[in-house]
């Protein structure tokens, strides 16, 4: 591999990153939109009409803030299930337009996205009006309300928004100067931004406490229902331009007049509830970006790229056909149904669920900035790794550090080789996700991330955190690189099992199956990644169990029967 290949190599996991989650189609964005709008618009906007046509104090359905913030969280949560495949989920001009701000979003798609919510809402709406319009007409008539009248904004303020909040401040215009305008622009801003700094919080790939993909639209609808407890009595918590114009469209299709456009106080309360979002959610994304992401340990501002929001609903390597040979799913034999011989299952990261290239070419890309002159000789580089995978002993750092560093510094090498280090999806293994889902059915299941942070955010990103009970790595006990048999047994202590009902999965000697055996664990050796080009028979005989591929473990945890773990006990 020559210097150029190497650098495009490099380069190419970079792209690859930066191009997923791959652009939507104008069908997907036309579907994904308009569909998750209408459900939104349906299933939210209902819950305000049902409370304002049935929500007398004794009646079936009693007008409440609690039904009101919990039934949008819902909705929330199942639109972003139901559509985030197809376009993101955005559902919102001002996440579409704060994402393309930001870098996240082109801005060439923003105005199909803006039209597709917009029509969305309106459609929601419609099909409501025809539901209960004549509910609605009729619940007007035996008030004397005159629909078009300002006392008709109560009635209005079931599909769209106002600041203030007619059901607080009432209907008349008086009502309307109860809370300022800048009072209802200052919390359409604050509850708006204060969204936007979840979402990215959330989809940050280096938080390690961010939820999986599943989780996700939970904790936005959360968010989301948090946010109109204290801001619906201010400007009924719009936060989506889309979600107040929409509906206004079809109010006004259907004589509510100035009502609907320009609205109360002289448009004043319509810029509050559409511009007011746009606003905050740029100051939210804007104070992540600038203030929150930089300063996230290990983080490096310069080439990195930014979340998106797809990125919750796209995984590449589901790709993989489920036909191939490594990428069907794995069946437990016979032999482990029932058995009760071992419960936990732990893996190493590099090597049984990403491959070891990236290491490798970070080393190598690290050497080539610290070594002076014309930089290193490529093939002597790969002469020296090969010959580190065959020993199963010893630092690449430090080989190549002696090799070809005048200081011969491995620990300037290795943090270099760190900060560059990254783990892109197309390194992952098309048998890790299988092999760990059907282990995940009979079995504890724990990993091993070294390095630690690359690692730890590639599962997250992958969505394949979920599988594992406990992760460990050697910051956790004090040591900055090298794994340590207290890290299994750290892992045995957080998932209360003793080491003789447990096996550690790895495709090295040095760095996995030795300190597993000496914690007590019983151990598979993968032969693949940085295990040795051709094992000798004493590195064969070190392993309870051999695998070429990880989809080979569940055959593997047969050999590790019973009365060999009574005998090892």
């Amino acid at each position: 591999m020559s210097e150029a290949t190497t650098d495009r190599a490099l380069a190419g996991n970079e792209e690859e990153e930066e191009v997923l989650p791959p652009e939507p189609t104008t069908k997907s964005i036309i579907l994904g939109e308009v569909v998750g709008c209408f459900l939104l618009s349906v299933l939210g906007l209902g819950i305000g009409v049902s409370a304002t046509l049935w929500g007398a104090p004794g009646a079936p359905w009693f007008a409440d803030i609690w039904p009101t913030a919990a039934g949008w969280a819902l909705t929330i949560a199942l639109g972003i299930y139901v559509t985030a495949t197809l376009s993101g989920a955005h559902f919102n001009p001002a996440v579409t337009i704060t994402m393309a701000v930001t870098g996240r979003h082109p801005w060439r798609l923003v105005p199909l996205y803006i039209l597709c919510q917009v029509i969305g809402w309106v459609l929601g709406a419609a099909v409501l009006m025809a539901m209960f319009g004549r509910n609605l007409f009729d619940f007007a008539a035996s008030k004397n309300i005159d629909i078009g009248s300002p006392a008709s904004t109560g009635l209005a303020a079931a599909f769209t928004t106002y600041s203030p909040n007619p059901g607080i401040s009432g209907a008349a215009p008086g009502g309307f100067t109860t809370v300022s305008f800048l009072e209802g622009l200052a919390g359409e801003i604050l509850g708006t931004a204060i969204l936007l700094l979840v979402i990215l919080s959330l989809l940050e790939t280096r938080h390690v406490n961010a939820p999986s993909a599943w989780f996700f639209p939970l904790i936005v609808g959360a968010t989301i229902g948090l946010l109109i407890m204290f801001i619906a009595p201010i400007s009924q918590a719009s936060f989506n331009p889309a979600r107040d114009l929409g509906p206004r469209i079809m109010l006004l299709l259907v004589g509510f007049g100035s009502v609907a456009f320009p609205g109360p106080n002289h448009g004043l309360s319509l810029i509050a509830t559409t511009i007011g979002p746009i606003i905050g959610g740029i100051i939210g994304a804007l104070f992540f970006d600038k203030v929150m992401r930089p300063n996230i340990p290990g983080h490096e501002v310069e080439g990195s790229h930014v979340t998106t929001l797809s990125q919750l609903a796209y995984d590449p390597t589901m790709e993989v056909r489920s036909e191939t040979l490594h990428g069907h799913a794995a069946r437990l034999p016979l032999e482990l149904v029932g058995a009760d011989h071992i419960d936990l299952v732990m893996v190493d990261a590099g090597g049984c669920i990403y491959d070891d290239d990236s290491w490798a070419l970070a080393v190598l890309n690290a050497a080539r900035q610290l070594a002076p002159g014309d930089g290193i000789d490529e093939t002597e580089f790969w002469s020296i790794y090969d010959d580190q995978r065959q020993a199963q002993g010893g630092s690449l750092s430090r080989a190549v550090a002696a090799r070809f560093l005048p200081s011969g510094d491995p620990e300037e090498l290795n943090q270099l080789a760190r900060s560059q280090f990254q783990v892109p999806a197309a390194s992952m293994y098309p048998d890790a996700r299988p092999t760990l889902a059907a282990l995940a059915t009979r079995y504890k299941l724990g990993v091993v991330a070294n390095p630690s942070e690359q690692h730890i955010a590639a599962l997250k990103r992958d969505g394949l955190i979920q599988y594992f009970d406990v992760v460990v790595h050697p910051e956790q006990v004090d040591l900055a690189k090298t794994p340590s048999p207290r890290m299994w047994k750290r892992a045995l202590e957080e998932t209360g099992v003793q080491a003789n009902r447990a096996v550690h999965v790895g495709n090295r000697i040095d760095n996995d199956v030795r300190p597993a055996k000496q914690a007590g664990l019983h151990t598979i050796w993968l032969l693949r990644g940085e295990a040795p080009p051709s094992p000798t028979v004493e590195q064969l005989a070190e392993a309870d169990a051999i695998v070429t591929t990880f989809s080979g473990v569940p055959n593997a945890l047969v050999a590790i029967s019973p009365s060999s773990i009574s005998a090892t006990a």
